[in-house]
């Protein structure tokens, strides 16, 4: 059976909008211009700042190897230089010589000479951390045993001899040391060390002129420190005695290593007549004798030694009275108002701070010298020193 169908109908297909191709013949949307400038110019600035803090970095790190501006130290002039070169002026500053003045004439001497050391890490510290435009003191160190040697080559070129027509001079070095321990740095701050001085009285005028001496007579070796009128006074003669056997056109003019002949058999040794009464009989005893500027050794009351010594200034005497011995030291620092010295051999203290000791910094014995203490040469004071005994008498008479 044949089945008639409706012939099918051909519909186009829809498409949708979206699937819609674009009309090329529209207009591009226009560029903002103000934007893009905008843009540019914000970038420009971040980068102007990361270089501006990228150049404040570099200037940071390097200023902090640098000294601050305006800086000095000791007048040398480290401001914005770096460490190694601000190291190296200071190395320079602590190479300077010292200016030496004892108020009669100037010289100089290396630090190193008087034991004087600049603490360059030290100083260099505080320079660094500083404020600007500061000016700073060097910090210093000193070594007093060392500092001493180099005073006693000082004070020998500074000694005036006093002689009977004008006084003398010579330099206190415990008072100098004492100084250089309690504050170095202001001492030497402005590259100058002042000596104290102490001022020799005249020597009293002789009297005797010996002609044609024919007697006992010895040698002595001048000593550094030491003059006429002490030497005339060690052997117990006249001064004019030793002019005239030496034929000395200048009494003023010896100098160390000289061979004098002395008018006499020894060293003087004064009799039992010429020295003090010991304070007892018994045992060993000394006495010191301010006058005659003399300690002396008794042994059960008999006179068995005596040597030429240095008491107390006025300003600082030797008091008198009687003491005994109560302690003993081969060697000791010793030190009291305004005065230091390190290591003093052979001491004895017989009264607080009062001693008999050697003393290696003056050759001036027969004359006041010293800060109340009794000053002996160093091998006379090895003597008395071996004699007496903790507990020995001392007498001190005027």
């Amino acid at each position: 059976m044949t089945t008639n169908r409706p012939a099918p109908t051909r519909t186009p297909p829809v498409r949708s909008s979206s699937q819609r191709p674009p009309d090329r013949r529209t207009k591009p949307t226009p560029v903002n211009r103000t934007l893009i400038i905008t843009g540019i110019v914000g970038i420009g600035v971040l980068a102007i700042a990361f270089a501006g803090a990228l150049l404040l970095i570099v200037i940071v790190l390097n200023s902090a190897g640098r000294i601050p501006e305006g800086v000095t130290v000791g007048g040398a002039a480290l401001g914005r230089l770096s460490l190694e070169d601000a190291r190296r002026a200071l190395v320079e500053l602590g190479n300077r010589p010292l200016e030496i003045t004892d108020g009669a004439q100037t010289t100089t001497a290396s630090l190193q000479s008087l034991g004087i050391q600049l603490d360059i890490d030290y100083t260099l510290a505080a320079a660094r951390a500083s404020q600007a435009d500061a000016s700073l003191t060097p910090w210093y160190t000193v070594n007093l045993e060392t500092a001493q040697q180099g005073l006693v080559t000082l004070a020998e070129n500074a000694y005036v001899e006093a002689t009977s027509e004008r006084p003398g001079r010579a330099v206190d070095i415990p008072v100098v040391l004492d100084r250089l321990r309690v504050d170095i740095n202001t001492e030497i701050a402005d590259g100058t060390l002042d000596l104290s001085v102490i001022e020799l009285p005249q020597l009293a005028a002789s009297t005797v002129t010996p002609v044609n001496y024919s007697g006992p007579r010895t040698t002595h070796i001048v000593r550094s420190g030491e003059e006429l009128g002490l030497i005339a006074r060690l052997y117990g003669v006249d001064l004019d005695a030793i002019v005239s056997l030496n034929g000395l056109s200048d009494p003023d003019l010896i100098f160390t290593g000289q061979e004098l002949i002395i008018p006499a058999a020894g060293v003087y040794e004064p009799t039992a007549a010429d020295a003090p009464a010991p304070p007892t009989n018994t045992g060993r005893a000394l006495v010191v004798s301010i006058s005659q500027q003399r300690l002396f050794a008794y042994e059960n009351g008999q006179l068995v030694h005596s040597h030429l010594v240095s008491t107390g200034l006025p300003e600082t005497p030797t008091l008198l009275g009687d003491y005994a011995v109560y302690v003993k030291y081969a060697a000791t620092d010793m030190s009291g108002p305004g005065y230091y010295l390190p290591q003093v051999p052979w001491t004895m203290y017989y009264y607080q701070g009062y001693g008999i000791h050697g003393t290696y910094w003056h050759n001036n014995f027969g004359r006041p010298m010293s800060h109340g203490c009794v000053n002996l040469p160093t091998d006379q004071a090895q003597w008395f020193f071996n004699f007496a005994s903790v507990g020995t008498p001392v007498r001190v008479v005027a």
